[in-house]
């Protein structure tokens, strides 16, 4: 449990490499097994002795969106009531506008024990990451797009809190957040008024998700797998390809 408690305290810190297997590790925490967790825990701080530096990069530039990632809908028929909740009592905003962008993903059924699927979440401010995220879902879903679905909902959460605390800190917004997902049915799914859902069982993260798009607090973009950063915090990775994914925003 002190190993444990001083890696999640180095996550804390931006040790960003080591989230997913500290979260596996931390579901033993109840019961742990000396001759297996406790083996994994100390393989973790011999990688971190052994691999010392590993800094964050907080990018103030801004990220290049392109505009032909994205589709405009109206989707006045569909959520015609849709707004983004705005603060009230928000201070006048000053400096300069700032762009959110997020990579989520979801590692379908990937705990062997229940089936259960894996979530991981990347925020940006600009080119700076700020919020870090990996977590166990917390019910068994039958499809790969239902897990992705959940871990959409997830991440939406995420961005609505932090569009919300940054307008209480008098920061401006510039647009919609800016979330990439790698796989083409929720993209679809969320980015386009006609589609149609059709597993009842979706239909709460499908209308939240959607009516947010209505609502201009996010846009969803497709991103190809093998550039998808949130696969640090969901699968077991290459060297070659964890390294590749490390190295677009750490040092």
């Amino acid at each position: 449990q002190e190993i444990i408690g001083s890696l999640r305290w180095a996550i804390e810190l931006g040790r960003v490499d080591i989230l997913l297997e500290t979260v596996l590790l931390s579901k033993h925490l109840a019961l742990p097994r000396e001759g297996h967790h406790l083996e994994q825990a100390l393989h973790i701080v011999g990688y971190l002795k052994s691999h010392k530096k590993l800094r964050l990069m907080f990018d103030p530039a801004y990220p290049k969106v392109k505009e032909k990632w994205f589709q405009t809908y109206d989707w006045h028929d569909f959520y015609r009531d849709a707004n983004e909740c705005i603060p009230p009592n928000m201070p006048e905003a000053r400096g300069l506008d700032v762009i959110i962008t997020a990579f989520v993903d979801a590692y379908h059924a990937g705990d062997k024990s229940d089936r259960k699927s894996q979530t991981g979440v990347l925020i940006f401010v600009n080119k700076a990451p700020i919020h870090w995220y990996s977590k166990k879902q917390n019910t068994v879903e039958s499809s790969t797009f239902g897990a992705e679905f959940c871990a959409m909902k997830t991440a939406l959460e995420m961005i609505e809190g932090l569009r919300y605390k940054l307008r209480m800190f008098g920061i401006p917004i510039d647009g919609p957040a800016i979330v990439f997902c790698d796989n083409e049915a929720v993209y679809k799914n969320t980015s386009i008024p006609e589609s149609v859902l059709k597993k009842k069982q979706h239909s709460i993260a499908y209308h939240r998700c959607r009516e947010a798009v209505a609502a201009k607090t996010i846009r969803i973009a497709k991103q190809g797998t093998e550039k998808n950063l949130a696969d640090l915090f969901t699968k077991f990775l290459t060297n070659m390809r964890r390294t590749f994914l490390l190295e677009r925003f750490t040092y």
